[in-house]
C-alpha cells in the first residue's frame, strides 16, 4: 500500500542535548516560555475560550442571517423532505432586496469630515493634516472598507475595520482595511459602541504553515507543533460548539469525527491557526504633562527624547495607574509575541460597525433577524401555491384503472387521456384553486410585514403604488429613514472613532518628509510636501511638522437622508415662487445646496459670489480677500467724491442765496427810492425834467438788477440738476 502523499512527520524537539559536550552548557530559555509569559498565556487562552463559548449562540444565528441573504433559506430537512413529496423548494428573496436597498442609500449619503485645530496659531497644521488625512484614505480606498463593513453590519449585525501600521516600504505607512465578521471575537461584557471598555479583541485567521514560519523564525518548532492538515474549505468551531460537539478530557478540547483531517480527500496542505488578541491591563506608569507634542503619552526610559524633556524642564512625569493596551499572538500552548501596544492612541486598533444589539445581552444582530420569519413563511406558502396549481387529486374506486401510475401521469398532463374500466361508479379529478387565492394572500401580508420592519417601502424603490399625492409618497419614502436612522447612526460613530485614530496615527508615525497628492472636488490635482520647510505670509521659514501638534477629528453632520433631503428643496422650491425677486436671489444658494445635483458646490459657490455673498463655512482666500478690499477701496473712492460733490453744490446754493439776497435787498430799496421819489413830485416848484432822468436810472438799475438775478437762477437750476444726470449715467 503506498504510503500517504499529504502526511509529512516531523520530529518531536528533543529536551536531551544529542552532543554530550553540550551537556554542561545551560540551555537558554526564550522569552515567550517564561514564566510570566506562560502566566499570561494560560490567561488570553482562558479569554480566548470564554469568547467563543460566550458568542457561539451569536455567531451562530449572524452565519443563519447570512445564508437568508444569500439565498440559502431552506433547511436542509425541509428541502428533502420537499424533493421526497414532489414539490419544488421555491423563494422569492425579499431580504437581500432590502439589505441591499440599505445599503445603497449608505453608498448615496457618504459622508465627509474635517480636521480642526485645538489652538489658533495651529491652522494651518489641521488643515495640512487633513489633506493628508483624505490622501491616506485614498490610497487605502478606506470609503469601500467601510462599506464594505457597514454591509456586513447590516447582514449580521456587526462589521469590522483596522487602522495601523504596515512595515512594508513599498506600501502606505497608515494601514485601513475592513476585517471579516468570521475572524473577530470580543469581549462579550463590552457595552459602549467602541469596545474601549472591554478586556480584550481576538482575531484568527488561517495561514499556510510556511507563511507562519516566515513571520515567527525563532519559533518554527512550536508553530510545526500546532499546525495540522487541513482540508481546502476550513471549517467553523463555533457551530461545534453550538451544537455541544466538544468534549473536554485532562483539561484538552477535542472534537469528536469519523475521521482524521488526515484522511480527508480534500486535504491538500498544512495550516496553522494564528490567534492575535489586544487586551487591557492595569498598569502603574508614569504620564508625561506639559509638552503638547507628547502630552499623554506614557513615559519610557529607554527614550532618549523622553529623557531630555524631562531634564530641561519642558515636562514632567505625572505617577498614574491605568489600563493599557497590549498585543499577544500565539497558537495553542505557545506564546509567540507580547508586547505593548505601539499606538500612542492606547485603544484597540479594530472598530465595529454595529447594526442592532440585542438588550438582553448587547449581542449584535442584523436586518434578516426580524425577517426571517416572514420570509420563510412567504417561500413555504409559494412553493405550496405552486405546488397546488400543478398537482391534481383523484378520486376513484379501487378497479377504475389498471395502472396507477400512468393514470398519474396523464393526469398530470393537460393533454393527458384517462381509460376508465366499465362499471366504474366513482371517478372523480379534483383541483384545488380555489386555496391558492388564500396561500397568495397570506403571502402578500408577509411580503408587507417585510417592508414595514425594514423600511424599504415600494415607494423607496420607485415603485408604484396606491399613493396618489406628492406628500403620501414623501412620507412613506420617510417611513424607511425613521427606520433606518439607528443603523446610519452607528456608521457615523464609527467613522468619527475610526477617524480619530486614524489622526493619532499620522500625529505619531509621520515624522519624515514626504510628498502627498490632493484631489479637489472637482477633481483637480495638486501636490503637498509635509514636514519641509516653507515661507509664510510674512516671509518667515516654518516647517509644517504633522507631529508637533494635535487636533480634532470631525465627522460632518448628515442630517438627512436622501428621500427627506429631496423632499424639502421641493417644498422649498415651490416657496420660492411665491417671494418677491430680490428675496429668491438672496434665498437661491441656499435652496440650490439642498439638492443632490453632481458639482451643487460648484452651483452655490457661483451664486454667492454673483451676490457678493461669501462661504459661510470655509475661511476667505486671500485672493478673495484682495478682491473684497479692492471693491470697498472703490466703494470708499465713490463715496468721497460725492461728498465733494454735495459740499460743492451746497456751497453754490450758499452763494445763489447770497446773491438772491442782495437783489431782494436793491429791489427793496428801489421802492423805497420810488416812493421817496413820488413824494418830492408831491411838493410844489420841483423840476420835471430832473426828476425824470433819476426816474429813469432808478429803472434802469432795477432792470439791469432783474437780469443779473435771472442768470444767477438758471446757474443754480444747472448745477442741481447735473448730480442726478451723472447718477442716471
Amino acid at each position: 500500500m503506498p504510503p500517504f502523499e499529504n502526511i509529512s512527520i516531523s520530529p518531536a524537539p528533543q529536551s536531551i542535548p544529542l552532543d554530550p559536550r553540550d551537556a554542561a552548557q545551560p540551555l537558554s530559555v526564550h522569552p515567550m516560555d517564561s514564566t510570566e509569559s506562560k502566566k499570561r498565556l494560560n490567561k488570553i487562552s482562558e479569554w480566548w475560550a470564554q469568547a467563543r463559548q460566550a458568542l457561539a449562540d451569536c455567531r451562530y444565528e449572524m452565519a443563519i442571517d447570512e445564508e437568508h441573504y444569500d439565498g440559502h433559506q431552506w433547511s436542509d430537512e425541509d428541502r428533502r423532505e420537499l424533493i421526497d413529496r414532489g414539490q419544488i423548494p421555491s423563494q422569492r428573496n425579499l431580504i437581500k432586496t432590502a439589505v441591499d436597498w440599505i445599503y445603497g442609500a449608505s453608498v448615496k449619503m457618504r459622508t465627509d469630515f474635517n480636521v480642526l485645530p485645538r489652538h489658533k496659531d495651529q491652522i494651518r497644521s489641521a488643515e495640512v493634516k487633513k489633506d493628508l488625512l483624505k490622501y491616506v484614505q485614498d490610497v487605502n480606498k478606506a470609503e469601500f472598507s467601510r462599506s464594505y463593513a457597514l454591509k456586513d453590519a447590516i447582514k449580521v449585525g456587526v462589521g469590522w475595520l483596522e487602522d495601523s501600521i504596515r512595515n512594508d516600504p513599498d506600501e502606505e505607512l497608515l494601514m485601513s482595511e475592513y476585517e471579516s465578521w468570521r475572524n473577530m471575537w470580543w469581549d462579550h461584557l463590552a457595552l459602549k459602541r467602541d469596545v474601549q471598555d472591554g478586556r480584550y479583541i481576538f482575531r484568527s485567521k488561517w495561514v499556510d504553515l510556511d507563511i507562519g514560519i516566515a513571520m515567527f523564525p525563532d519559533r518554527a518548532n512550536q508553530i510545526k507543533a500546532a499546525a495540522i492538515a487541513s482540508n481546502l474549505y476550513g471549517t467553523d468551531d463555533d457551530e461545534f460548539y453550538w451544537l455541544n460537539m466538544h468534549r473536554i478530557h485532562d483539561g484538552h478540547t477535542y472534537r469528536q469525527t469519523l475521521f482524521d483531517d488526515i484522511f480527508n480527500v480534500n486535504n491538500r496542505r498544512e495550516r496553522v491557526r494564528l490567534i492575535e488578541c489586544w487586551y487591557r491591563e492595569p498598569a502603574n506608569v508614569q504620564i508625561l504633562h506639559g509638552f503638547p507634542r507628547h502630552q499623554g503619552e506614557v513615559f519610557n526610559a529607554q527614550d532618549p527624547f523622553h529623557q531630555r524633556l524631562l531634564n530641561e524642564g519642558y515636562a514632567t512625569a505625572v505617577d498614574a495607574t491605568k489600563m493599557m493596551v497590549r498585543c499577544a499572538i500565539f497558537v495553542p500552548d505557545f506564546m509567540l509575541q507580547d508586547i505593548p501596544s505601539p499606538y500612542r492612541h492606547n485603544r484597540f486598533p479594530f472598530t465595529p460597525i454595529w447594526c442592532y444589539r440585542r438588550g438582553r445581552d448587547n449581542t449584535p444582530y442584523g436586518v434578516p433577524r426580524n425577517l426571517r420569519s416572514p420570509q420563510e413563511d412567504l417561500n413555504k406558502r409559494l412553493s405550496k401555491a405552486i405546488f397546488i396549481l400543478s398537482t391534481n387529486q383523484v378520486i376513484a374506486d379501487n378497479n377504475a384503472v389498471d395502472d396507477w401510475d400512468e393514470l398519474a401521469e396523464e393526469v398530470a398532463r393537460p393533454d393527458g387521456q384517462i381509460k376508465i374500466k366499465p362499471g366504474t361508479v366513482r371517478f372523480e379529478i379534483r383541483n384545488n384553486t380555489a386555496l391558492v387565492e388564500e396561500q397568495v394572500s397570506l403571502m402578500h401580508d408577509d411580503a408587507k410585514y417585510i417592508q414595514d420592519v425594514s423600511g424599504v417601502t415600494d415607494e423607496n424603490m420607485g415603485r408604484e403604488t396606491n399613493a396618489a399625492s406628492g406628500l403620501a409618497i414623501q412620507s412613506r419614502q420617510g417611513q424607511g429613514a425613521i427606520t433606518t436612522v439607528e443603523i446610519f447612526d452607528n456608521y457615523r460613530y464609527a467613522f468619527q472613532v475610526q477617524g480619530e485614530k486614524q489622526l493619532s496615527l499620522i500625529e505619531q508615525f509621520y515624522d519624515e518628509p514626504k510628498m502627498v497628492r490632493i484631489t479637489g472636488n472637482k477633481g483637480d490635482v495638486d501636490f503637498m510636501l509635509i514636514n519641509e520647510e516653507y515661507q509664510n505670509e510674512q516671509g518667515e521659514t516654518e516647517i509644517n511638522d504633522i507631529t508637533a501638534s494635535q487636533a480634532d477629528f470631525k465627522v460632518d453632520e448628515q442630517q438627512w437622508h436622501a428621500s427627506a433631503r429631496e423632499a424639502l428643496f421641493t417644498k422649498m422650491s415651490e416657496m420660492m415662487q411665491n417671494l418677491p425677486g430680490d428675496v429668491q436671489l438672496h434665498l437661491l444658494d441656499l435652496v440650490i445646496e439642498l439638492s443632490d445635483v453632481p458639482g451643487v458646490d460648484e452651483f452655490v459657490a457661483r451664486i454667492r459670489k454673483l451676490n457678493g455673498q461669501g462661504d459661510r463655512q470655509s475661511e476667505p482666500s486671500e485672493a478673495d480677500q484682495q478682491l473684497a478690499a479692492q471693491k470697498q477701496e472703490e466703494a470708499e473712492q465713490k463715496e468721497l467724491a460725492k461728498q465733494t460733490q454735495i459740499a460743492s453744490l451746497e456751497a453754490q446754493k450758499a452763494g445763489t442765496r447770497k446773491t438772491l439776497a442782495t437783489v431782494a435787498l436793491t429791489e427793496e430799496k428801489a421802492k423805497t427810492e420810488q416812493a421817496h421819489q413820488q413824494a418830492l413830485l408831491a411838493k410844489p416848484g420841483i423840476d420835471q425834467g430832473k426828476l425824470d432822468v433819476a426816474r429813469a436810472k432808478t429803472v434802469g438799475d432795477a432792470m439791469d438788477k432783474d437780469h443779473r438775478h435771472g442768470i444767477e437762477r438758471v446757474k443754480l437750476a444747472n448745477a442741481a440738476n447735473k448730480p442726478q444726470q451723472e447718477q442716471s449715467e
